[in-house]
């Protein structure tokens, strides 16, 4: 494992051991640490070797069948923190760098994720959160998906399902087809967390999960596909099928704050669209904005312009029973109405309650409140939840010395009340 903390963590209350904010500029920032270890050799082991360069960490080995484009490499955890690079060291003569992360872990790129001369497929169905400052420097396409597996064309999968390693037998020199939902949803969401995230390719940048979420962020790429499914399917990985999403069930959430940016085109063989499936949620007071094509009549160019005035709905969490508690979460916050989930240790007792009601910046004012799915209010540190629970934002900047709200006062209200009622930690 690789390991590098990138400052000292926040501790709101004394006891977020499980929840490391950094901030900058009243933002909520992310857990900035590179924490990428590979899977071990045995089941799931792809031989993937790592060593480290200054702030790079260069990822070799893999396993590339019959010597052909594909090298493929598994991790049980992959996180990238702010200033550092993961590089895909490319062996010359690979077109396709294909990538699981199998931990339980979601993976939080807050620094830069680097291939060259070659394509980035990477799956990691706990998540994947892209933090304020996340850069992509991928020579190709590259495609972020929350899928369990990536199947080829020539029928062979790529599994990130620990029970389903025994495929790794049907790894082969086909090209990736189609990465695949499995199951019963919901699945891992997709975060851009910020607007100070930018993700940028010359070919295709496809975004694909059970929920995805743009925090204001901007994409730029000769075609974008953001799919989302609530029901489990395939979603294309072909640079020019029509529609990368008509294998998949049901209707996930693509949702967009004001300030997001989405520009297809730039130059290239592959025709300049933006594929999302389905369409883009905004929150009241905002409205987006399409430029099309009039010669292809693809669209081109996506803005949310406005104001937040309504909050937007939840994002469903992949179940909880996925989270390894043996592997834990990263500290990270998954805030601004992205989900996260406490593990419950397995099989007893619960998990404790490891963050509180509030988040704090690094100068230590109180910059954003959080709420549970149900209450679990009041809860000291050492206390335990019977479940998991999903915490998500309901609010901006609060009074840090407003007096703490009592669990009477927050059962019942609305979240217009919990915000003023939630005041001070």
């Amino acid at each position: 494992m690789l390991c590098r903390p990138a400052g000292l963590p926040l501790l709101v209350r004394g006891y977020l051991a499980f929840l490391m904010l950094l901030g900058s500029t009243g933002s909520i920032a992310y857990g900035q640490a590179t924490n990428i270890s590979a899977t071990p050799s045995g089941p799931g082991g792809l031989g993937t070797t790592l060593s480290t360069s200054g702030n790079t960490t260069n990822i070799t080995g893999g396993t590339r069948p019959g010597g052909g484009p594909n090298l493929f490499h598994s991790f049980n955890q992959f996180s990238v923190g702010a200033g550092d690079v993961a590089s895909f060291v490319n062996p010359g003569g690979v077109s396709n760098v294909i990538s699981r992360v199998i931990g339980g872990s979601p993976s939080n790129i807050n620094g830069t994720v680097q291939a060259l001369n070659a394509n980035l497929f990477f799956l990691n169905p706990s998540g994947i959160i892209f933090g304020p400052s996340a850069h992509l420097n991928v020579s190709g396409s590259a495609y972020f998906s929350t899928a369990q597996q990536l199947r080829l064309s020539d029928g062979g999968i790529f599994t990130a399902s620990t029970t389903l390693l025994g495929l790794d037998s049907t790894l082969s020199a086909s090209s990736p087809a189609a990465f695949g939902f499995l199951g019963q949803g919901p699945y891992g969401t997709i975060v851009l967390s910020s607007s100070s995230t930018v993700l940028q390719t010359g070919a295709v940048l496809g975004l694909m999960g059970g929920g995805i979420q743009i925090n204001g962020s901007k994409i730029t790429a000769q075609r974008v596909m953001l799919g989302s499914t609530s029901s489990g399917g395939e979603m294309s990985t072909q640079a020019f099928v029509g529609n990368p999403f008509s294998g998949a069930a049901g209707n996930g959430q693509v949702q967009a704050l004001p300030g997001t940016l989405i520009v297809a085109g730039g130059g290239g063989v592959i025709p300049a669209s933006i594929d999302v499936s389905p369409n883009v949620t905004v929150p009241t007071g905002a409205q987006v904005n399409s430029t099309t094509n009039s010669f292809t009549q693809r669209v081109t160019q996506i803005q949310v312009v406005g104001v937040n005035l309504g909050g937007l709905p939840p994002l469903a969490t992949a179940n909880a029973a996925n989270v390894n508690p043996a592997n834990p979460v990263e500290p990270v916050a998954f805030l601004n109405r992205a989900a996260m989930v406490l593990p419950q240790e397995a099989p007893a007792p619960p998990a404790p309650l490891l963050t509180s009601r509030c988040a704090a910046r690094k100068d230590g004012a109180f910059s954003s409140l959080v709420q549970a799915s149900r209450d679990v209010t009041p809860s000291q540190p050492g206390r335990s939840l019977a479940a998991p629970v999903v915490l998500e934002e309901i609010g901006g900047d609060v009074d840090p010395v407003a007096p703490p709200a009592s669990a009477a006062h927050i059962q019942g209200q609305t979240t217009a009340q919990l915000m003023e009622s939630w005041q001070g930690c």
